[in-house]
């Protein structure tokens, strides 16, 4: 499967409408038009096609804007089909654009994603090796899509440091080691009869902290609307307190016979520095 899939560069305007048709199959909603996709195109952005025997499944592209003072890639979308996800089709696209970037002069690509959802912490975190000490309180105001309608619209902004040691580093090993940090949990995963609830968030001073939170985020059992209102409260609470403390989210680790994700935090991390990791 793998080796049938092709990332190409998009320029036809009629195949970027294609992406409308993903975005909706994907989110149920909140569809980017593809003439201003087309326009990122035209003015130096990057548009990325994934392909299957010639089938467009999944896209990626962005734009180039300003962020902490330098110019970096903001990468707005990443959509993949859904019976073509799980596949590394996504972590396709994304190393696309990391090699567009670096031969475009870049050393920085960033997006959001939001910090609930267990599988693209897995493809962002755990996989690319992305970071993040910012967290955004209902960036997007009300969405009405059928992934984030009725919940706060928070979001991690991440970074991706394209050249860092800390990138090269998680490429050669990639996440194998992950689970070897010795670690403080602050937020906890707890389940009843009533479903998965987010356990009160703890006051600690280690080097290392984790944050827990469910594998699925739309099966919590119970009333679920109002569970995922909770947990985004409390994920909201315990991000902005330990990136206050100097925190910086470095790891995410799923599997490994565990049924939960969990988000690892290291104070005082800078990527181009071995001696913080």
């Amino acid at each position: 499967m793998e080796e049938n899939i092709e990332i190409r560069d998009v320029k036809d305007p009629n195949e970027i409408k294609r992406f409308e048709d993903i975005q909706y199959r994907v989110w149920g909603g909140g569809v980017v038009p593809s003439h201003l996709i087309t326009a990122v195109k035209e003015v130096g952005g990057v548009v990325k096609g994934a392909y299957y025997n010639d089938k467009l499944i999944g896209f990626v592209y962005g734009f180039i804007g300003r962020y902490k003072g330098r110019y970096c890639i903001y990468s707005h979308q990443l959509a993949v089909l859904p019976q073509y996800q799980n596949m590394g089709v996504g972590e396709k696209l994304k190393n696309e654009q990391m090699r567009w970037g670096i031969e475009n002069g870049y050393d920085l690509i960033i997006w959001t994603f939001d910090p609930a959802r267990a599988k693209n912490a897995w493809l962002n975190i755990g996989k690319l090796g992305v970071i993040t000490d910012t967290y955004l309180i209902d960036h997007y105001g009300e969405m009405e899509d059928e992934l984030n309608r009725g919940v706060p619209s928070d979001r991690f902004m991440v970074e991706w440091w394209i050249k860092s040691r800390w990138i090269k580093d998680r490429m050669r090993y990639r996440y194998d080691r992950d689970l070897d940090i010795k670690y403080e949990t602050v937020l906890s995963l707890e389940r009843s009869s009533n479903g998965i609830y987010p356990s009160n968030v703890k006051d600690v001073n280690d080097n290392y902290i984790s944050i827990e939170i469910p594998l699925d985020f739309d099966d919590l059992g119970g009333d679920t609307l109002k569970l995922k209102k909770m947990w985004k409260l409390r994920l909201r609470e315990a991000f902005i307190k330990y990136f206050t403390k100097g925190y910086t989210v470095i790891y995410f680790v799923r599997g490994h016979n565990i049924d939960k994700g969990i988000y690892i935090l290291k104070r005082g991390f800078d990527p181009n520095d071995r001696t913080t990791w």
